[in-house]
């Protein structure tokens, strides 16, 4: 049910800052890029001569007139001109009651789901489950604003000025945070405006473009960033993965005309993912996943490490990176029909050589990860075997962490975990893994 308020929720501002850094102050935003706080609080005395009281006084002063920013730019963020009744005024604004109104409903699930520990499974597999179409939704709701927002911008630059600001911060918060799925549009209506040509604008709309395969785009990110003198290293030439891609894309329209490959679904701690694998591309390592998630080997497994810009890597049992299932499983990352990396990609970890570091392909196991970018440089060692093709969006959600490292072990980090999993769609076939090495559990 709808919420009926003007009064922004406590929680959507949360939601919010998940995409926006509300604590780095955007002074861009507010015109005030040549004033600095320092310079409205004084400079009659330097700090080295301030006395214990004056310099307690001036820090307080500081963070009062931060917070007054702050909160002047929350009473504007995102918001249409005064008075504006246009047709795309009026569906942006649809568009963000209606993300308001998932937000505040995913704050009063995210309440029950803190009590659920103390009810019956039954009711925490309820809750959890309605915890995961929240966020869902929420995600729905964020990219048709996002979507509107960048609509409206785009209809007059001049006009929503303050809506393309708003989108550049939220833009780039959100690349850095690998949640790049339904920001395509809005960054293409930002850049070609020609409107916000700052380095950090033209990165992450850049590498959103990569994320997302449009790699026409990425080459005219690129383009303006090189007039601007800057450069994103890892993009300096993209045009195999444009081969691949091509490549990719024919391969999915033979295999959504056939339709049917295996298909299964995880419940995590920040959502679903439907998971849908590559029997003919990796037909050994499907079979030992697939046994794998029919046995439950993979509920409560953590997601140990998750590394920005690179991927989520789970499936360990023992949660540091060095746990498998017992056994091995042929690598299939050298046949003809190999599998690419690209955002939402599953491939297989593999262990390395000690003393070369070379990757050892029949060293694969339970552990998998999901790729956050096209990563051509992992494409022929890892098998790939499968994509998500739901919820890509959960990926992104997940705690940053690598608890492989004894140091981050030590802090006592908190990761997220597959809560439950099941096999929806499977071949007519007997799936039973193919062992290099070890044996399979009893």
């Amino acid at each position: 049910m709808p919420i009926k308020t003007n009064r922004i929720p406590t929680f959507f501002l949360i939601l919010l800052a998940t995409s926006c850094t509300f604590c780095q102050v955007s002074q861009k935003l507010l015109g005030q890029e040549n004033k600095s706080l320092q310079s409205k609080l004084g400079a009659a005395k330097t700090k080295s001569r301030l006395t214990p009281e004056e310099r307690a006084a001036e820090e307080k002063k500081k963070l009062e007139q931060q917070n007054e920013v702050t909160m002047n730019r929350l009473k504007s963020f995102g918001m249409l001109p005064e008075g504006d009744e246009s047709e795309a005024g009026k569906k942006y604004q649809a568009a963000f009651d209606a993300f308001r109104n998932a937000a505040v409903e995913m704050s009063q699930i995210q309440v029950e789901l803190h009590l659920a520990s103390k009810f019956t499974d039954s009711f925490r597999d309820k809750i959890n489950n309605e915890w995961a179409d929240a966020i869902h939704k929420s995600f729905v709701s964020k990219k048709n604003w996002i979507t509107a927002a960048g609509e409206t911008f785009a209809s007059d630059p001049e006009k929503y000025s303050g809506i393309g600001a708003t989108l550049c911060e939220m833009m780039i918060s959100d690349f850095e945070l690998d949640r790049t799925d339904g920001w395509l549009d809005a960054a293409k209506a930002i850049v070609l405006s020609r409107k916000f040509e700052r380095e950090e604008v033209l990165r992450a709309a850049s590498l959103i473009a990569y994320a997302n395969a449009d790699f026409d785009f990425t080459e005219r990110c690129l383009a303006f960033q090189r007039e601007a003198g800057s450069t994103t290293k890892f993009l300096n030439d993209i045009s195999p993965e444009r081969v691949n891609w091509q490549r990719e894309l024919e391969i999915r329209e033979a295999e959504a005309e056939k339709n049917d490959n295996p298909r299964v679904e995880f419940l995590t701690t920040k959502g679903k993912l439907v998971i849908e694998l590559y029997e003919d591309s990796a037909p050994e390592t499907v079979k030992s996943f697939i046994y794998l998630v029919e046995r439950g080997f993979y509920k409560s497994k953590s997601f140990f490490r998750v590394e920005k810009h690179l991927c989520a890597q789970t499936g360990c049992e023992k949660g540091d990176g060095t746990g498998d299932a017992g056994y091995t499983i042929p690598g299939e990352s050298a046949l003809p029909g190999r599998r690419d990396h690209f955002r939402g990609t599953l491939a297989i970890a593999l262990g390395s050589d000690e003393k070369s570091g070379k990757v050892l392909s029949d060293t694969g196991s339970s552990q998998f990860y999901i790729s956050f970018l096209p990563a051509p440089n992992l494409d022929g060692k890892y098998t790939v075997f499968g994509r998500v093709i739901e919820g890509i969006e959960t990926i992104s959600f997940f705690r940053v962490m690598n608890l492989g490292e004894e140091a981050q072990r030590k802090e006592d980090k908190q990761p997220d975990y597959i809560l439950d999993c099941k096999v929806i769609r499977k071949r007519n076939t007997e799936y039973k893994p193919k062992i290099v090495a070890g044996k399979l559990p009893r």
